[in-house]
C-alpha cells in the first residue's frame, strides 16, 4: 500500500510539473543560431510570444541585444504586431504595440526604437489596454495554436568576419513582464545564438591579391 500511495505521488508530482512548464510564458527569437550572412546582407530576427495559460499581463518588455560592433539595427525596415490578445473585460484587455514599437493604431517606423542611450539594446514593448485587469485570453501551445509574432527586427551585417551574437533579455533595462495588481512574471526565453558573418566574395578576392602581391614584393627585396 505504501508503495501504491508513493507512486501515485510521484505521479502526481510529476503531471503537476509537466503542466507547470507547458503553461509557463514563452519568449522566442528565430532567424539567428547557424545563419551564416555576408558583410551588406539583411538580417531578419522575430521575436514571438506563447503565453501558455498566463493571463493578466499589463506590461511587457523584452530586450534584444546585438553585436553593435557587427551589426546595425535597421529600424524603418523592421515591423511590430499592432495587437494581439484581444479580448478580456469588456474588449480592453488586449496587448498593443507601446508608442516605442510603432504604437496602435501603428504609425510609421513601425519598427521597435533603440532604447534611448543605447547603440545595442532594442526593447520589444506592448502594454494592456486595460491596466488593471491585463489581459484575459491565451494564445500559443495552451491554446492549441501557434506563437503569435510580437516582431521582426532587421538588422544590417556591418561586419567583416567572425560571429555576432543576439539574445534576448528580461534583466536589462527597461525590461519587465508586469501583471495586474502590480505583481510581476519571469518567462523563459529561446533562440538567442549568434550568426556566423562572411566577407563579400570580392573583399576576400582583393585581400587575397594583396597577400600575394606582398609575398612577391618581398621575394624581389630577397
Amino acid at each position: 500500500m505504501r508503495i501504491l500511495i508513493n507512486r501515485m505521488l510521484v505521479t502526481a508530482l510529476l503531471f503537476f510539473f509537466s503542466a507547470a512548464s507547458a503553461s509557463a510564458l514563452t519568449v522566442t527569437m528565430g532567424g539567428v543560431s547557424g545563419q551564416t550572412v555576408t558583410t551588406g546582407d539583411s538580417l531578419s530576427v522575430t521575436v514571438s510570444l506563447d503565453v501558455g495559460t498566463t493571463t493578466g499581463i499589463t506590461l511587457l518588455s523584452i530586450g534584444v541585444l546585438f553585436d553593435d560592433s557587427q551589426l546595425s539595427y535597421d529600424q524603418a525596415a523592421s515591423t511590430t504586431t499592432s495587437y494581439l490578445l484581444y479580448g478580456g473585460k469588456g474588449g480592453g484587455g488586449y496587448l498593443k504595440a507601446s508608442t516605442t514599437c510603432g504604437g496602435y493604431p501603428q504609425t510609421a517606423p513601425a519598427g521597435c526604437s533603440l532604447r534611448v542611450g543605447t547603440t545595442n539594446q532594442v526593447n520589444v514593448d506592448f502594454v494592456s489596454a486595460d491596466l488593471t485587469n491585463g489581459t484575459a485570453n491565451t494564445t500559443g501551445s495552451s491554446a492549441g495554436g501557434a506563437a503569435p509574432l510580437l516582431a521582426t527586427l532587421v538588422f544590417s551585417v556591418t561586419g567583416t568576419g567572425g560571429s555576432a551574437a543576439i539574445s534576448l533579455s528580461q534583466s536589462s533595462p527597461g525590461n519587465v513582464i508586469g501583471l495586474a495588481g502590480g505583481a510581476s512574471t519571469t518567462a523563459t526565453l529561446a533562440g538567442s545564438g549568434s550568426v556566423n558573418i562572411v566577407p563579400e566574395p570580392t573583399t576576400a578576392l582583393l585581400v587575397g591579391l594583396g597577400l600575394a602581391g606582398l609575398a612577391v614584393a618581398g621575394r624581389r627585396k630577397a
